[in-house]
């Protein structure tokens, strides 16, 4: 469903390629973790596919389409984008934000049909936000409001969702029921989901497929057992201070008996 040909991501007045010649491609109901170290492109990467900035050469296509070249609301209808930006949207309450992740499919009237919302209530439901649904969304927590924000990206019925540090707001029991629960929809859905995150162990733990990189410009793409065992992990995040041990499968604090 989604295929990265000779992609090239990165910004034309910095003078070369964050990342280039990337060659990857990704089922339908791929649950996929783009992991990399601060500044390495994880950013730009997933902005590039998402089409909100162009790529430096080569094509990210959805469905053997080009995403850059396809309208605005062909790209809004198959693709839901969650970034790190907080939103602030005063005057609206849960339930208007949520509803409206279906704008793209209403036309020019605005008005919901059954459809519209059948897929905001499920999205609701599984998100868990139904306790504070006639809230404003301005007055919510960090944590409250990525989940809402996940959820309108859930009732867009896309088939690429794109998250990047979708959890950082959110407790470690709360990071853990997200990701799976996204791992869940992807399957359920059929759905490509790329997600970013910081969260390396619970990553590596849940993810179908890693896309690594390792802040040089490389990219390497495989199973987190594969990863882990060839050390590709390991290159792309060990420190004085840290160090992933591929026997554990976790990070470990380096001591001076160890180090």
């Amino acid at each position: 469903m989604l295929d990265l040909r000779s992609l090239a991501v990165g910004y034309r007045s910095a003078g070369r390629a964050l990342l280039s010649g990337m060659d990857v491609s990704a089922e339908p109901g791929a649950f996929i973790c783009i992991l990399g170290r601060n500044g390495a492109g994880k950013s730009t990467l997933m902005r590039t596919i998402a089409g909100l900035q162009p790529s430096l050469d080569g094509v990210a296509a959805l469905g053997g389409e080009n995403v850059a070249s396809m309208r605005p609301g062909t790209r809004a209808r198959r693709i839901a984008v969650v970034l790190t930006e907080r939103q602030f949207n005063p005057g609206l309450r849960v339930e208007d934000m949520v509803a409206l992740a279906r704008q793209p499919f209403t036309g020019w009237e605005g008005r919901l049909g059954d459809g519209d919302r059948a897929a905001i209530a499920e999205a609701v439901a599984v998100m868990g936000i139904e306790p504070f649904a006639r809230r404003y969304f301005s007055n919510l927590s960090d944590g409250e409001r990525q989940r809402v924000m996940i959820a309108r990206a859930l009732a867009q019925t896309p088939r690429l969702m794109i998250l990047d540090e979708i959890t950082a707001f959110l407790d470690l029991p709360s990071r853990v029921e997200i990701m799976a629960l996204l791992r869940s929809q992807a399957k359920a859905k059929g759905q490509v989901v790329l997600l970013s995150s910081h969260d390396l162990d619970l990553s590596l733990q849940l993810s179908d497929s890693v896309w690594l990189l390792d802040g040089a410009g490389g990219f390497s793409v495989g199973t987190p057992e594969a990863l882990s065992q060839s050390g590709a992990v390991g290159r792309a995040f060990d420190t004085d201070a840290i160090r992933y041990s591929p026997s554990q499968g976790r990070f470990e604090i380096r001591t001076s008996e160890s180090a």
